[in-house]
């Protein structure tokens, strides 16, 4: 069980890390606003620009979308972590490693619970081989 000055570390990481992911996604949306594709449209001389427009604009998209799922996971480590349950594995309730915590902050399963979460909600964004 992690105590409270592991988890005081934890929540100052979580939010130092929050804050770069808003910084990020302002910055990708500016971007984005120059970036749409009717702006940069105007701008085209061809097909291939144009393709090339919406391709830089689905990818600041993504990566928004990226930093939003980044955010929520922050989110809900520091309400684990004000309830008293971050560190527990939110399927078995056993502790997850404070060394797997380090290296992902907000890790919510010990391994055999994410690998098996991971197997059993397989998406099909989710690339395999």
């Amino acid at each position: 069980m992690i105590d409270q000055q592991q988890a005081l570390a934890f929540k100052t990481r979580l939010r130092e890390r929050a804050k770069q992911l808003r910084d990020e996604v302002q910055r990708t949306r500016a971007k984005s606003m120059e970036e749409n594709p009717g702006h940069v449209a105007e701008r085209a001389r061809d097909a291939e620009d144009d393709s090339f427009a919406t391709l830089v604009v689905d990818t600041n998209l993504t990566e928004i979308e990226r930093d939003v799922e980044e955010l929520r996971m922050i989110d809900s480590s520091l309400q684990r972590i004000s309830a008293g349950t971050y560190g527990n594995c939110v399927d078995c309730g056993q502790e997850i490693p404070v060394a797997r915590l380090k290296a992902e902050p907000t890790a919510e399963r010990d391994v055999q619970c994410q690998e098996l979460y991971e197997k059993t909600h397989l998406s099909a964004r989710t690339p395999s081989l």
